[in-house]
């Protein structure tokens, strides 16, 4: 007899007399131990679903307590459920009530599934049978929880001609004829044990027979609730093995392996069960309102939808780094640093780079859109708050109105302001245009909001903060900080704009500073903050006009006036863009500059003609007018902080490098009427190209650009490239070129000779070549007079010549040789150059920083200090005299030349520095109290008062009744701790906050601000010791593996670890993509890594690797079992993004 009639007959007999599971088992077990038992298992499978399957009324209870017993004694799992798996399709809608009883078993059979040794043998090489057989699962059951949803879809669906063995009808049919013994010698014939089932019952029958044979009517409403309630087990087992099990764990390691091995990767069954829960077919109402269906739908939903998959991910990271002291703030730290640095640090990033960033940190924080935006307006607008505090300087009423004018705002507190404005209107939104356009367009409705306007609606219930950040105009240092005024400022400033000049403008229909165009830009600057963003908006096209309105909640009778003043203006700018474009004159540009400012929103399409103009002038050669373009942008220089804030130098000095570098003044002729400022001839001509010389060295100079002159000048071997990379050389001493001895005797003859320097000498000599030797004049005029080979009015001639408007370009090389003599021996005649050239009545030219001048002197008089021990009374009073001196010139520098923007140490401040406080004795202090601060207060529920000064962090004196830059987050603090300190320290610096932070509170703001200062640059230079690369390689390959020594040995918390591990995993993501350095060296982390306490076998390097001998720590046992360590892989592994990178991170 065959296996399967030995196991079908003793099944027969046992069910038709009625023999319980326990008396079933006996037998059959002896069956399947007389042949194949792998085999037979196989058949008794197949056969114990048929006879379940069976029947169309309940299902049998005996049958049930059969096939439970097998499956939990005889049966394995997986033979288990790969033979129930093709019945589903077939069964599911027609047998609810076997369903009810099988899905049952099945959630006690998955009880024990444990989805981390099927990981194991993935990883380790082997192919495991259960990733095949839970996909399938899931479908299957996913076609249960669509049943209870669509029953009236399926109960059509299905043909109704399918046939199904009816084994179990043999039992009913031949009950009768059966005796009660087991005797296979009494039996009818068909009823022989050599016979498996009569013909007639083992014969395909139609669904028609059986209705009319064995199914019991039933009710169609129980027949649905039963559907609905086997749909809903259905569901629970799903979101059990997502959820409770990390199945879907399975098919991430499953989907990167075969990644890797460059095959389709198909292996996760989520889009087919989405397909199933989601037809467009009538839905059962009690089935939709169920919880746990829902919660599938939601979950299978987001598993398909990979971007709302990660962020859930994220989200449920945040919540486990979160408690309700320290609560994710708006905004987020990681985009407040962000922010801070395109405007405290300057020249600003690329915009394609932020772009990249921002998006990385939205995949980063989870955040949908709408959220996103509206942190980013948070962020800049708490920026643009902190930049409007204190800094006005309106005041109690004047009696005198002169004195009212007179009095003005602080230039550096003015500039920040213009530049936080610029961000906010300017900067911001453009890069939304381009996120925008990095994502899939919404379909809505008219009057549904998409992501930008609800965010933009969202932003407006924050009055207070909107409110805050529009100061009322006070001078005309408010509009335009630092510059030459203009009659329109003055207009705007003090209202000149009614009757003063009214019959003036009325008889020039030339003049283009009308009433009209005066006041639509005083309107457009007094608007709220909120009004001019949204109005930029709307200008993108973010904004639809209709949503515009009701955001602005503008009246019917107003609702065109907002946009006359801008279209008012725009018109305006397009003349005078013809009007400049036929004649560049200097008013015409400082007077469109300065719309610019005032009017923020016009800034980029200003500056955008101003940076056009010059590249058009620089192609053609138009010396004058390249002249007068400088000459105004010097004369307005917060115009420079803004066009460094939204385009890169090389867009601003670029255009100028070839006249550097080659102009002559005989290239271009002047006609005898032609004079400037009582200068005429070859002089004007230098001094036109001391506008352009002056500008490039200010801007190089002042932005520190000489760090890296390979972004800005494009001809390695030009004057200007070589002038900044060698620095100031002197003839005969630095470098030897007798070629040029003769042109220096030539100057100096001509300095010397009190007639004067002739045109000729002018004509016949390039402005370069002169800068190359003008060190080398000096420096041999203060030897002649140190041995009294000139007379003293002869040398202060000499070098007072360099003071006249023709050659005052050179002076920024005279001054940084002077302090250098100043410092070399020749300190006294040294400083008699300096108040020569600064306390003259002469002014410098503004570009010319004076900040080298107050250090030297200050250097100077510390040594001298130290020197009055050893010297004798005669020395002694020489060093009063000379100290004497110094002071004298050092006041007159702070208080004479406007030197608002120095520290007590004298350097130079940035115009958006915050702390007017820091020296190089607490510079590490502060950084590490900053970050500290802004940790564990910022813009969270720790902060008592948003608004309160943030100069009591750092001064001890009160400053607020001063106009100051008061900022909580302070980029440029955290440049200078890393020019100084360093990249280890500064990243020894940040890893103990971020622990400091897991232990006490603010886990989130800590890897959010920490991973934001090591992958966002820092330094604009060449050098790429404290690049974010080699930041981001000092974390993982030097600071990570001692802290973590040393945590595990201090028995450091799983949540300290858990924040160290997220602000790593934060730092490897933004920084991915930026070189291909990052994935190898995230590739050479991972692979070195320690997971699940397993000691890493790996003793190969990566060829690579051994090649950039490059090696990662070799972990400690005692460090990998402790609590810290398991926490750290658990921050790690909670960024889904790095399995993305990094297919094998984890394995």
């Amino acid at each position: 007899m065959s296996p399967t009639n030995k196991l079908e007959t003793v099944l027969r007999y046992a069910y038709l007399n009625r023999l319980t599971s326990e008396q079933w088992i006996v037998p059959t077990k002896e069956c399947l131990e007389t042949g194949d038992q792998e085999a037979e298992i196989f058949l008794l499978s197949e056969l114990l679903f048929r006879s379940i399957f069976s029947f169309y009324r309940v299902s049998d209870p005996l049958l049930e307590s059969y096939l439970t017993l097998a499956a939990q004694t005889i049966i394995s799992k997986q033979t288990f459920i790969t033979h129930l798996i093709p019945f589903g399709e077939t069964t599911a809608s027609r047998h609810p009530y076997q369903w009810s009883f099988i899905l049952k078993l099945l959630s006690t059979l998955l009880t024990n599934f444990n989805a981390d040794d099927i990981v194991i043998d993935l990883q380790q090489g082997n192919d495991n049978l259960w990733v095949d057989i839970i996909s399938d699962t899931f479908k299957m059951l996913s076609h249960i929880v669509a049943i209870g949803i669509y029953p009236d879809f399926y109960e059509h669906a299905i043909d109704m001609s399918q046939t199904t063995l009816t084994s179990a009808v043999s039992f009913q049919n031949s009950q009768s004829n059966f005796d009660s013994q087991f005797s296979m010698a009494s039996q009818l014939s068909y009823n022989d044990p050599d016979a498996t089932l009569d013909m007639d019952n083992t014969q395909h029958i139609e669904d028609t027979d059986m209705k009319e044979s064995n199914e019991t009517p039933c009710n169609n409403k129980e027949k649905t609730m039963i559907q609905v309630e086997n749909a809903a087990l259905a569901a629970q087992i799903m979101m059990t093995l997502i959820e409770k099990k990390n199945a879907k764990r399975i098919f991430q390691v499953r989907n990167n392996q075969r990644r890797q091995a460059g095959l389709e990767v198909d292996h996760e069954p989520w889009i087919q069960c989405q397909a199933k829960l989601e037809l467009k077919q009538a839905k059962c109402p009690i089935a939709t309102q169920n919880t746990t269906i829902q919660k599938l739908v939601l979950l299978i939903q987001r598993l398909t939808d990979r971007d709302l998959e990660r962020k859930m991910a994220v989200h449920m990271k945040y919540h486990e780094l979160e408690d309700e002291g320290t609560a994710r703030a708006m905004p987020s730290a990681g985009l407040m640093g962000l922010l801070y640095h395109m405007v405290q640090i300057r020249p600003s990033l690329d915009d394609d780079y932020i772009v990249d960033h921002l998006l990385k940190l939205q995949t980063i924080k989870g955040s949908f859109d709408e959220s996103f935006y509206l942190e980013l307006w948070l962020a800049a607008l708490t920026g643009l708050r902190e930049a409007s505090l204190n800094t006005s300087c309106n005041g109690p009423p004047e009696e005198d109105t002169d004195l009212r004018e007179n009095k003005s705002c602080n230039s550096v507190a003015a500039t920040n302001r213009l530049l936080w404005k610029s961000l906010v209107l300017v900067k911001l939104p453009f890069l939304l245009s381009k996120l925008q356009k990095k994502q899939e367009p919404q379909e809505l409705d008219e009057y549904e909001m998409n992501s930008l306007e609800s965010s933009l609606k969202e932003l407006k219930a924050f009055t207070g903060l909107v409110n805050a950040c529009s100061p009322p105009g006070c001078c005309t240092e408010f509009y335009a900080p630092d510059s030459m005024s203009s009659m329109l400022v003055e207009r705007i400033a003090f209202g000149r704009d009614e009757e003063d000049d009214l019959m003036d403008i009325m008889d020039d229909d030339m003049d283009l500073n009308t009433i009209t165009v005066t006041k639509s830009v005083r309107a457009i600057s007094n608007n709220d903050i909120f009004t001019n963003i949204v109005q930029v908006c709307e200008h993108y096209g973010f904004v639809r006009p209709a949503i515009a309105i009701e955001l602005l909640k503008k009246k019917s009778s107003m609702e065109t006036e907002p946009d006359n003043n801008v279209l008012i203006i725009d018109q305006n700018i397009d003349q005078r863009f013809k009007t400049i474009g036929a004649e560049v004159t200097f008013s015409g540009l400082t007077e469109l500059l300065h719309i610019g400012l005032i009017s923020t929103i016009h800034l980029r399409k200003v500056v955008s003609f101003i940076l056009v103009l010059l590249k058009e002038k620089a192609a053609q050669n138009d010396f004058f007018a390249l002249s007068n373009i400088c000459d105004a942008l010097s004369e307005c220089p917060c115009s420079v902080d803004l066009i460094l804030q939204l385009y890169t130098p090389q867009e601003l000095i670029g255009p100028l490098e070839s006249m550097c570098n080659h102009w002559s003044p005989s290239d271009n002729t002047l006609d005898n009427s032609a004079s400037e400022d009582d200068l005429e001839g070859v002089q004007l001509l230098y001094n036109k190209f001391g506008k352009i010389w002056n500008l490039t060295v200010s801007v190089v100079k002042r932005f520190k650009l000489y760090r890296d002159m390979n972004k800005v000048f494009a001809d390695k071997e030009g004057f200007v490239y070589q002038f900044f990379t060698q620095g100031p050389m002197i003839y005969g001493i630095d470098i030897q070129d007798p070629s040029i001895e003769p042109f220096i005797n030539r100057w100096m003859n001509a300095l010397a000779g009190g007639d004067g320097l002739s045109d000729d000498l002018l004509l016949n000599s390039k402005p370069q070549d002169l800068l190359m030797i003008v060190p080398t004049i000096i420096q041999r005029c203060i030897i002649l007079y140190a041995s009294q080979q000139m007379e003293t009015e002869s040398f202060t001639g000499m070098i007072s010549y360099f003071q006249k408007k023709s050659l005052d370009f050179t002076l920024s090389g005279i001054i940084l040789i002077v302090c250098e003599e100043l410092l070399s021996g020749h300190s006294g005649i040294a400083l008699t150059c300096l108040c020569q050239l600064i306390m003259s009545d002469i002014a410098l030219p503004r570009e010319i920083s004076l900040h080298p001048v107050l250090g030297s002197l200050e250097s100077l008089l510390e040594f001298k200090r130290q020197e009055s021990v050893f010297l004798t009374k005669e020395e002694e009073e020489k060093n009063v005299a000379l100290a004497k001196g110094m002071s004298e010139l050092t006041q007159f520098i702070m208080t004479n030349n406007k030197m608002d923007k120095l520290t007590e140490d004298h350097s130079m401040l940035h115009t958006e520095t915050v702390t007017t406080n820091v020296t190089p004795n607490t510079l590490f202090e502060k950084a590490e109290l900053m970050f500290k601060y802004i940790v564990k207060s910022g813009r969270s529920m720790f902060m008592s008062d948003v608004d309160a000064d943030p100069n009591t962090l750092w001064d001890k004196n009160d400053s607020s009744k001063q106009q100051v830059v008061s900022h909580y987050l302070d980029m440029s603090l955290f440049e200078t701790v890393l020019e100084i300190g360093g990249g280890h320290w500064f990243v020894s610096m940040i890893v103990d906050q971020v622990l400091e932070a897991g232990k006490s509170g603010g886990a989130v703001r800590a890897a959010e601000l920490g991973s934001c200062l090591i992958t966002t640059p820092l330094l604009y230079s060449v050098n790429t010791h404290n690049s974010c690369y080699n930041l981001l390689r000092c974390l993982l390959q030097d600071i990570l593996p001692s802290m973590l020594d040393e945590c595990a040995a201090q028995n450091m918390s799983f949540f300290q670890g858990q924040t160290l591990g997220v602000f790593t995993s934060d730092c490897l993501v933004l920084m991915h993509d930026r070189i291909d350095s990052v994935k190898k060296l995230g590739k050479w982390f991972f692979a070195a890594l320690v997971i699940d306490s397993q000691t890493n076998k790996k003793e190969t390097q990566d060829e690579d690797q051994m090649k950039e001998g490059t090696r990662f720590a070799q972990w400690d046992n005692e460090t990998t079992k402790s609590a810290v360590w398991r926490g750290f892989i658990k921050g790690l592994m909670s960024n889904p993004v790095i399995e993305e990178i990094w297919p094998n991170a984890f394995i």
